[in-house]
């Protein structure tokens, strides 16, 4: 096991758009919202390393989240339908895969999210899972993600320092060109 950090992988913006909609088609929810991106951000490993929480902690989060949600109306637990399964993500999508009519919409705070992430960046189509999880990490409740990492026990703001550390640790390593 090397000591090293390794450089952040950069994502097409839309890698991330189409993991969280799967994320939302799995759940049967009809928006993509940024819960949903952070549930797709588990992919990289570091995301987990800065959060301390793994993908499946954070999904049974999610769903207890949901029954307390619906406990509240007076509904119930309701149908308690297994999840669907995920399908697979291109690492580098298509238009034509980006715009399949079977995929849910992006919620206006999520279409925020990954427009902020990709700003500082020179091609705007590309971004780090870190970038999109500080955009994440800045949110308040009751935005869904905010609530989730509430629930999760994370304190947002150590997470936001050890994340600009870890991002900054790679640019020390590179050499000048």
């Amino acid at each position: 096991m090397t000591t090293e950090p390794a450089v952040p992988e950069a994502l097409h913006a839309w890698a991330v758009y189409l993991r969280a909609s799967e994320e939302a088609r799995r759940r049967g929810d009809r928006r993509t919202g940024t819960d949903h991106i952070l549930l797709a951000l588990f992919e990289d490993p570091s995301v987990e390393a800065v959060l301390g929480v793994s993908l499946q902690q954070a999904r049974e989060a999610l769903e207890s989240l949901d029954r307390e949600a619906l406990g509240a109306l007076g509904l119930g637990s309701g149908a308690d339908a297994p999840p669907l399964p995920m399908r697979a993500v291109p690492k580098k999508p298509t238009i034509r895969v980006v715009v399949e009519k079977n995929r849910p919409r992006l919620t206006p705070a999520a279409k925020k999210v990954l427009q902020d992430a990709v700003k500082p960046n020179r091609r705007k189509t590309q971004v780090t899972a870190q970038q999109v999880l500080a955009q994440i990490l800045t949110l308040q409740p009751p935005d869904p993600a905010a609530v989730l990492l509430g629930a999760l026990g994370v304190n947002t703001s150590d997470a936001l320092h050890e994340l600009a550390s870890a991002l900054a640790q790679p640019d020390q390593t590179r050499g000048r060109r």
